[in-house]
């Protein structure tokens, strides 16, 4: 069975700043049991209909709300996403720095926790669930969720224009400068900027730019765009392909060869990093 992650468009210029895409999964009859790996932003996804998702734990299951999202992770959990039934899933793909404007609270706060809304005080979520469900098809629904997320943006705390520009200027030096290198060549001081990136990415600049590497290589995992696990590894920066391999598992438990071969990462469905 080929599950497909539809993506669609952000449209109101306000929210193209701080959201990458909405997306839908569609599935009629569905039993996933699929590992959750920490991605480098945060996807809000709403649950529009009965079929309950849950998440297993070192053994231990217990039942999502129906908006939920995880923050971002330093290494790997032994925790799988599970959904058996229809599933019907609308989803928010934030940039790195775009959840904290919708919801005022340092992203910190969230790393390493899968959250339902409600847990953190997202009090208009009923209500946008409600609307959610009520709408004829996709095209109204995020035409629902973009009205009630621009009224949120315009009447919140919107992320700092020069911390963006810091943040594409640190990622455009990706692994070839070290932080404090960074950082005394664009005059910024060191415990600043960990606190803005704990602030609106929700890690550390070090710790986000080793997780940004990471899902640049699944990336070539993911689309076969490799003949050797040592090509990948020295085109994103690693020392040597062991180098590779142990960063790897840090973040996806496996060797990426394991990985791939066994195929069950919610990512390995749409390919959706």
């Amino acid at each position: 069975m080929q599950n497909e992650i539809r993506r669609y468009p952000v449209q109101h210029p306000l929210l193209k700043n701080y959201i990458k895409f909405f997306w839908e999964l569609h599935i009629e009859h569905a039993h996933l049991n699929h590992r959750i790996i920490p991605q480098r932003n945060i996807n809000l996804r709403f649950n529009l209909n009965e079929t309950p998702h849950s998440v297993c734990s070192n053994g231990m299951e217990h039942l999502l709300e129906n908006v939920y999202f995880s923050g971002l992770q330093d290494h790997f959990k032994n925790a799988s996403l599970k959904l058996n039934g229809k599933v019907d899933v609308l989803g928010i793909c934030f940039y790195p720095y775009g959840f904290y404007p919708f919801f005022k609270i340092p992203v910190s706060e969230f790393k390493n926790q899968l959250l339902g809304a409600r847990e953190v005080g997202f009090k208009l979520v009923r209500t946008i669930s409600e609307q959610l469900r009520e709408a004829p098809d996709v095209t109204s629904r995020i035409a629902v969720l973009e009205n009630e997320l621009t009224l949120l943006l315009i009447n919140g705390d919107q992320t700092p224009e020069n911390f963006r520009k810091i943040f594409y200027d640190l990622k455009k030096n990706d692994n070839s400068l070290q932080i404090s290198e960074f950082c005394q060549r664009n005059n910024i001081n060191t415990r600043n900027l960990e606190r803005m990136y704990n602030k609106y990415v929700g890690v550390s600049a070090n710790t986000y730019s080793t997780l940004n590497r990471f899902h640049k290589s699944l990336n070539r995992l993911l689309f076969n765009d490799y003949s050797k696990l040592s090509d990948i590894a020295f085109d994103n920066g690693y020392f040597d392909q062991m180098h590779f391999i142990k960063e790897f598992k840090r973040f996806a438990g496996n060797t990426p060869k394991t990985f791939v071969h066994q195929n069950n990462s919610i990512l390995q469905i749409g390919k959706l990093t």
